[in-house]
């Protein structure tokens, strides 16, 4: 929403003012109107200048406004450092840092308009709380190192890492819901400005009790490593109540950064564990290189600190995902589902049975992408389905011959065919959607990025505006742009929406008869996913719960593709003078028997990650040597979500039973958890279905 605050232009904007006059403000702003805002009062003063409080005096919106002081407003450099805040913020566009709606001049003011914030700082919440427990902590320091790995992709230092400058929302869903503040001495990398302004060498811009050893050196070669110390600083304040030093002069406190060792955590506080300690202790290390080097991996550090049952901290996917996930009762002897619970999406077969064309009795277990230089042979026993046919490894083929059995036997072995050669006709991603999964691989997906590629498709334009405007992504404000809406999504959330929108398309096919044999596939695909990823968290599961939640959507996607492949085997017969059909039995059980590989093999068409597509290739037998391995968890999570009512077809009970008996000793499920993470899932897994994808 724009105001009317005179802003610059672009040309403007890259060029540093080479004039600027302080005119004195006559009395306080209080009741005085800046463009299209009411100054209502006075929020609290810094450095550079004032924040007040306003109000849109037509829709009524609250703004955070920040106005520098008049007193230095003659500064040329300092008016440039100012709009640098406004600049830097703005191209960084992360849910966890503050929105810069607008910046400007207006008379001898100059503006920086903002959303405005409820809750307290980080400093007012230790003022109060003095030390936090471990999982707050982790809970807020993992949005704090997202939001600077935003800025860090951007080149950008913000060189004022303090508690003060984290700012605790209050959200009625993610408590503590981190915005991160002030980037106004911020630097580019590889510049030796700042951003718009000029740095003289040697000087200090920061605040001493969080600086970085080489930020109070006044080293010019400053890099993101200063951030991950200072952040370090403010993680030992948070778990003991002190900041690491404390000096009776700016001297003393510089030479305690730069040559004196900190009091490891644990010592100040005995309830501190020991890989914590171990985590603020890397980040207070005096050389860059000893430190994490960057804020991902500091932050795969704290998400490795907490126990498995504490793994629930933030939203994911832009989906509120509460800290317990809700898996209905799954006790023995579930209460009775209704509609469609059935044979789980990641396939069961009527009949029970497991086809092996050419007597191989042991499925392999492969992760080589399907179609290479080296296909796999034929003479590879067609993939028992993950739930349904028997049980285990080496089951028998079909137990009595019978046309109906020929015919799906050889129909397995075409499909395997047609797989192992590459030859199975596989949907393709969109160009954009392509190049920004590829730039998020390499961690270089920015959301100006993601909005340059996916802007010139009206339709990936339209279904993520929608998205970001949807119950999944709650906000007081519409997403009137692509760039807000990329913004609010954030980078994994467009790289999981761009492939939940290919997967919607290939889950419910073209063909009306592939797409009344899989009903109901996508409910069950979102749910098996959501499960999929609480799994994950639940149990600690070395895999992400991102790689999760895809090998769970995914897992039945190569259903329709096999569907697909058995309509053109049949229209081929039937122009060759064979008239009779293949048959709905035959459809479901080469479709259950095959999809695995077909399905991993476009996961490896889609450069998804390897785990993704192995776990789905893998889904049909359970992994006993790694109990949380990937594969476990979709093999448990799509009987789940089936179990619970969200089947395709008609429902195994017997079968799914069987297969969730054998899995929840395995995964370690009490009842008690199981019954607590059910509660209410196939409700919000059936609302999320309605609007993702």
């Amino acid at each position: 929403m724009a105001t009317h605050v005179r802003v610059r232009t672009p040309e403007e904007r890259q060029t540093r003012p080479t004039e600027a006059v302080a005119v004195p403000v006559a009395g306080p702003l209080e009741g005085r109107t800046l463009g299209s805002y009411r100054v209502l009062g006075l929020l609290g003063r810094g450095g550079m200048g004032s924040v007040y409080l306003a109000e849109h005096a037509v829709i009524g919106r609250k703004a955070a406004i920040k106005v520098l002081n008049p007193e230095i407003a003659a500064d040329p450099e300092a008016v440039s450092r100012f709009f640098t805040e406004a600049r830097a913020v703005n191209d960084i566009r992360h849910p966890n840092i503050i929105e810069v709606t607008d910046y400007g001049q207006f008379e001898s003011l100059y503006c920086i308009v903002m959303e405005y914030l409820e809750g307290e700082t980080l400093a007012a919440r230790l003022g109060r709380a003095s030390a936090l427990d471990e999982p707050t902590v982790i809970r807020i320091m993992k949005q704090c190192t997202s939001a600077l790995g935003a800025a860090h992709d951007r080149g950008l230092v913000h060189r004022d890492i303090k508690p003060e400058n984290i700012f605790l929302r209050a959200h009625p869903d993610y408590p503590d819901f981190v915005k991160l503040l002030d980037f106004g001495i911020a630097k580019l990398l590889g510049d030796g400005r700042g951003v718009g302004h000029h740095t003289q060498t040697g000087s200090v811009l920061g605040t001493p009790a969080y600086m970085s050893p080489e930020q109070c050196l006044g080293e010019s070669a400053l890099d993101t490593r200063s951030d991950i110390y200072s952040l370090g600083v403010v993680i030992y304040q948070m778990l003991t109540g002190r900041p690491p030093f404390s000096g009776e002069t700016l001297g003393r406190l510089i030479v305690c950064h730069v040559s004196e060792e900190a009091i490891p955590p644990c010592v100040l506080n005995p309830g501190v564990s020991r890989a914590m300690n171990d985590v603020v202790m890397r980040t207070l290390q005096k050389k860059p290189k000893d430190r994490y080097q960057n804020a991902r991996d500091l932050r795969e550090a704290l998400e490795r600190v907490l126990a498995p049952h504490h793994r629930v901290a933030t939203p994911m996917f832009g989906v509120n995902v509460p800290g317990s996930f809700p898996f209905g009762s799954l006790a023995v002897g579930f209460p009775g589902s209704s509609a469609g619970g059935g044979g789980t999406g990641a396939g069961s077969g009527d009949d029970g049975v497991v086809v092996d064309p050419h007597g191989v009795g042991d499925s392999r277990r492969e992760s080589g992408r399907a179609g290479g230089s080296s296909p796999t042979p034929l003479t590879v026993q067609a993939h028992r389905p993950p739930v349904g046919g028997s049980a285990g490894r080496g089951a028998p083929a079909f137990q009595a011959p019978g046309p109906v059995q020929a015919l799906t036997r050889r129909m397995v072995a075409i499909v395997d065919e047609h797989v192992a050669t590459g030859r199975l006709q596989l949907p393709d991603l969109p160009g954009p959607s392509l190049s920004c999964i590829e730039l998020a691989r390499k961690g270089r997906l920015g959301f100006q990025d993601a909005a340059n590629l996916l802007g010139p498709s009206p339709a990936l334009r339209s279904r993520l505006m929608k998205l970001a405007n949807s119950a999944a992504f709650p906000s007081l404000m519409p997403a009137t742009t692509l760039e807000l809406a990329v913004a609010r999504l954030g980078a994994q959330g467009i790289v999981t929406a761009l492939i939940e929108f290919a997967a919607r398309e290939t889950l419910e096919g073209r063909e009306l008869r592939i797409k009344d044999l899989l009903r109901r596939i996508w409910p069950h695909a979102v749910g098996a996913g959501l499960m999929a990823a609480e799994l994950a968290q639940h149990l600690g599961s070395p895999c992400v719960p991102g790689d999760a939640y895809l090998a769970g959507l995914l897992s039945s996607i190569g259903k329709p593709l096999v569907g697909q492949l058995l309509l053109e085997v049949e229209r081929q017969m039937q122009r060759s003078g064979n008239r009779q059909g293949m048959g709905e039995e035959v459809f479901r059980t080469v479709m259950d028997l095959s999809h695995a590989r077909a399905g991993a093999a476009l996961c490896r068409h889609w450069e998804l990650p390897s785990e993704v597509a192995v776990a789905i290739e893998q889904q049909g037998t359970w992994n006993p040597a790694q109990p949380t391995a990937l594969e476990n968890l979709v093999r448990f999570a799509t009987a789940t979500a089936s179990r619970l009512g969200l089947g395709v077809g008609n429902p195994n009970f017997a079968e799914l039973d069987r297969v969730l008996d054998e899995g929840r000793p395995l995964l370690g499920l009490e009842p008690a958890v199981l019954r607590r993470l059910g509660h209410g899932f196939k409700e919000r897994a059936l609302g999320l279905s309605r609007i993702r994808g």
